[in-house]
């Protein structure tokens, strides 16, 4: 299940960059610095990770394993986002260090809601997202105040 869970990860955030590439087909002109900007790209990066890594638990038999699959759908998602930029020759080492370690933190706390056994889990997941979509964007904005 956790090679899997890699591949996931990697179609994950293959379909977050084609969403954020989209807004131009719309006729949406977003600048790449902008705070609109960030906060949309965190939005969609972390809403496609609690889906996939959702869509994972759903599956899992043993659900407490969902935090080590979440890991690692976090683990590809992060490498991926750094080839790209790689490719585009974007950020310095501390940068891509960041990216990778906000997309596993992010997506490890999505499988720590998960695997919660509450009452209301999709609450608490929810929550989560909100709050991951907030330090992805923090760190976005400090990187583009920062740099």
């Amino acid at each position: 299940m956790l090679i899997q869970a890699f591949f996931e990860g990697i179609i994950a955030a293959l379909g977050a960059l084609v969403l954020e590439l989209s807004p131009p087909i719309f006729g949406l002109a977003l600048s790449e610095t902008s705070l609109f900007f960030f906060l949309f790209t965190a939005s969609v990066e972390e809403t496609i990770k609690y889906a996939f890594i959702r869509n994972h638990y759903l599956k899992l038999k043993l659900k407490e394993k969902i935090i080590s699959s979440a890991f690692f759908i976090g683990l590809s998602f992060a490498l991926v986002d750094i080839f790209i930029k790689q490719l585009s020759y974007e950020g310095n080492f501390l940068q891509l260090f960041g990216i990778f370690l906000v997309h596993i933190f992010t997506a490890t706390l999505l499988g720590l809601s998960l695997g919660e056994k509450m009452k209301r889990p999709l609450l608490l997941s929810t929550i989560m997202l909100g709050l991951n979509i907030a330090l992805h964007f923090l760190y976005n904005f400090l990187i583009l105040r920062y740099s």
